[in-house]
Formats: C-alpha cells, sequence, structure tokens
C-alpha cells in the first residue's frame, strides 16, 4: 500500500492496546533505502510545547490509511515501583 506525504501528516497514532498517542507531525526518511525510519506524533493542541513522541518505524506494527499502530511501551516494574530515598533532599 502507498500513502502520500501529506496523508502520512496528521495520521492518529494508537498502541496495540488501543491507546491513543497522538498524531504524527513529521517523519524521517532514510535517503539511501528511501525508507520512513521514525515518525514524530504529538498528543493535540495542549501538547505543542512538550517534544514530540518519536516511534522508531521498528515499533510500528501496522499502517492503515486511517491509523498507525504502535508497540506498547513496556516499562519494567522496578522502575514503576521506585521511590525516592529517604534521604533525599528537595528546595524550599
Amino acid at each position: 500500500m502507498l500513502i502520500q506525504a501529506k496523508k502520512i501528516i496528521g495520521i492518529k497514532v494508537f498502541s496495540r492496546s488501543s491507546h491513543y498517542l497522538g498524531r504524527v507531525v513529521d517523519f524521517e526518511i532514510d535517503t539511501v533505502g528511501q525508507n520512513i525510519v521514525k515518525y514524530h506524533a504529538s498528543g493535540g493542541l495542549f501538547d505543542i510545547l512538550k517534544e514530540p513522541l518519536i516511534i522508531d518505524a521498528s515499533q510500528v506494527v501496522e499502517v492503515q490509511k486511517e491509523k498507525i499502530i504502535v508497540e506498547d511501551a513496556v516499562v519494567p516494574k522496578e522502575v514503576i515501583e521506585k521511590k525516592a530515598t529517604p534521604d533525599v533532599e528537595y528546595a524550599k
């Protein structure tokens, strides 16, 4: 399937578990292989000031005309459960 650049910009991006990640705002092309290597997605109007989410082409599961589906992010359980140590001092 071929999709024009003007149809890629603005296409919705979802994770495999159906979480909306934003819309494609830009992409990068490898000029040697002539393939898209990265997609840049932004979450919307209030997300403009934030850096876009960069999605490597290897994370893409499927590209459809109306959406791109990407792998779910995997975060180690230890990172989620990690808490600040008691000896941390905060600025007052």
